[in-house]
Parts: structure tokens; C-alpha cells; sequence
């Protein structure tokens, strides 16, 4: 992936709080021969590190063992423009637009039970904060076997590279037109992805 200028420059509290408004996250690791291992998980981002749990028994538990540094992608695909929104004749300037996070990563692992089920309770406030479930506790019978089949896993960040290809190597004029072909069109997505060339204007990632 290319990081041009224009589309990089996001401010620090941009880029948190687009992660914290999204659900999932790709948690990549390398394999012993190479293979590159994706998988895909709810998470808890807080402090400058993610929470997510895998099963033991999961490949990337085994990866994440022996090599530890990994990366974390958390995205938003917004959807993708025909070239005659942009230009008359140039096929070139059809284009999608998205918004992406990748975070490289270094992992620690707890299989310990009480460890998993600390962090189950972060993971359950943050996706079912209404609760409707018994605590979580290692002790307990309805846990216990889930529990000891679990590992907690800990993504410390050293490095954060944002990309959010919005159009900022458009003039404004050129954004507000594609905002208004976005709108008009109407596919799902459409709406979003007219609010995020919008914020583009807003906060003076200009590129004319």
C-alpha cells in the first residue's frame, strides 16, 4: 500500500476514534514456512495496545509463540466511483475509497484462566454493555471448559500508518461533485462515504 502525503495526514485523535467505532479487526501473523495467517476478531483498544482472544489451538496462536511482531488491520471500505465522475475521457480516474488503519504490533500471550476471563469481561463491556450474561469466572462450571481452550492475547503497538483515501488529491470543487454524484447515486455505503469527503473539506485536507 502506498501512504501519500495527502492521504496520511490524520490527526492522531482521528484515527482513534475511527478504530473505536469499528467492530472487527484483521490480526495478521506469519506462519513457520512464511505463509503470511489472517483472521478476523472483535477487540479492546485502549493505552497504545489492542485485547483480542484466539483459540489455542489456532494457527496464529502458534505463530504468535515464536514470532510475536505482527500487524493489526482495522478498516472501512466505503465504496468505489466510475471515472466519468472525475473526468470525461480519462478511464484512469475511477477510483475507491476507503479508510485504513494498520498497526505493527508485538504480541504477548496469557492462557491462564483467570487472565482470559479478565479479559472476556473487557471485550463483553465493550460489545454487550447491557449485560444478560452470568459473570465470567474461571470457577465457575459454565465457563470452566471455554476458559481452558482460550488464550488472552496482548497487542502492544510500535508503529501506526493511517491511509484514508477520501479524495484529498482533488481540488474541493472536484470532492463537492463526487459528493453530490455519491448522494444521487444512493448505493448502500454511498451516504458514509459522501460524509467522509465531506470531513475531508471540513477539516482542510485540501489538496486545492
Amino acid at each position: 500500500m502506498i501512504f501519500h502525503d495527502y492521504y496520511t495526514d490524520v490527526p492522531r485523535e482521528a484515527i482513534d476514534a475511527f478504530v473505536l467505532g469499528q467492530e472487527l479487526a484483521r490480526l495478521v501473523t506469519v506462519g513457520e514456512n512464511g505463509t503470511p495467517h489472517l483472521g478476523l476478531y472483535p477487540f479492546v483498544y485502549e493505552g497504545g495496545a489492542f485485547e483480542l482472544h484466539l483459540v489455542r489451538a489456532d494457527e496464529q496462536v502458534a505463530d504468535l509463540r515464536t514470532r510475536p511482531r505482527c500487524a493489526l488491520e482495522v478498516d472501512e471500505v466505503l465504496g468505489v466511483i466510475p471515472s466519468y465522475w472525475v473526468h470525461p475521457e480519462y478511464a484512469g480516474s475511477a477510483t475507491a475509497y476507503h479508510r485504513t488503519v494498520i498497526f505493527e504490533c508485538r504480541a504477548s500471550l496469557a492462557e491462564e484462566p483467570a487472565a482470559v476471563a479478565a479479559q472476556q469481561e473487557k471485550l463483553l463491556a465493550r460489545y454487550q454493555p447491557e449485560g444478560g450474561f452470568r459473570a465470567v469466572a474461571p470457577s465457575d462450571p459454565l465457563y470452566r471448559g471455554a476458559l481452558a481452550q482460550l488464550a488472552a492475547v496482548r497487542l502492544d503497538v510500535e508503529r501506526c500508518r493511517a491511509k484514508f483515501k477520501l479524495g484529498q488529491n482533488r481540488p474541493v470543487e472536484a470532492r463537492r461533485r463526487i459528493i453530490a454524484e455519491l448522494r444521487k447515486r444512493g448505493r448502500p455505503g454511498d451516504a458514509r462515504a459522501a460524509e467522509a469527503l465531506e470531513w475531508t473539506i471540513a477539516h482542510g485536507r485540501n489538496e486545492a
